[in-house]
């Protein structure tokens, strides 16, 4: 299957910056219009999804796969100016760019490898809610205000063994 746009981008991208991850990303699937990182080291509920439209968001599903919530986002809506620059719609006043990869590259993918490198063992992932009952979501909180939050359910992004990473890419 041809890789479309952003794939390609992505590719590209992390062949000159996969050394700037503290925890590795990997492709976990890919589909003609999207594709799905996991990152080695980090909790399998944590999941980088990017596609083709701009949606490129951190969600978190519990170890049933249920969906949790989004917990980081860096979609882009990009839009090429009569000078051929490239801009995100929902940037006020944002910076241009000189190519659809640069935008793609600069407003998703370096926010996200700062978002992935920033995080640390202190950091939990507080589950609130019942699915498809009540309001539910996720967020990320300290493990030391974790009392503070009403979580149903908890984990450390940081995986505490081992993830053994697939022969994917």
């Amino acid at each position: 299957m041809p890789k479309n746009f952003v794939r390609r981008t992505y590719d590209a991208w992390i062949r000159h910056h996969h050394h700037r991850f503290r925890f590795a990303p990997w492709i976990a699937v890919s589909w003609k219009h999207c594709f799905t990182l996991r990152f080695a080291g980090l909790a399998p509920q944590l999941t980088f999804q990017v596609c083709r439209r701009g949606s490129a968001e951190l969600f978190i599903q519990d170890e049933q796969g249920v969906y949790w919530d989004i917990i980081g986002d860096f979609d882009v809506m990009e839009k090429r100016r009569a000078d051929g620059q490239y801009v995100c719609r929902w940037c006020e006043g944002g910076l241009a760019y000189p190519s659809r990869a640069a935008l793609w590259e600069a407003h998703v993918f370096e926010p996200m490898l700062d978002w992935i490198n920033a995080l640390n063992a202190n950091q939990r992932v507080c589950l609130y809610g019942i699915p498809e009952v009540t309001c539910w979501g996720a967020r990320l909180v300290s493990e030391h205000d974790l009392e503070k939050h009403d979580c149903v359910d908890s984990f450390p992004l940081l995986a505490e063994e081992d993830d053994e990473r697939p022969e994917t890419t």
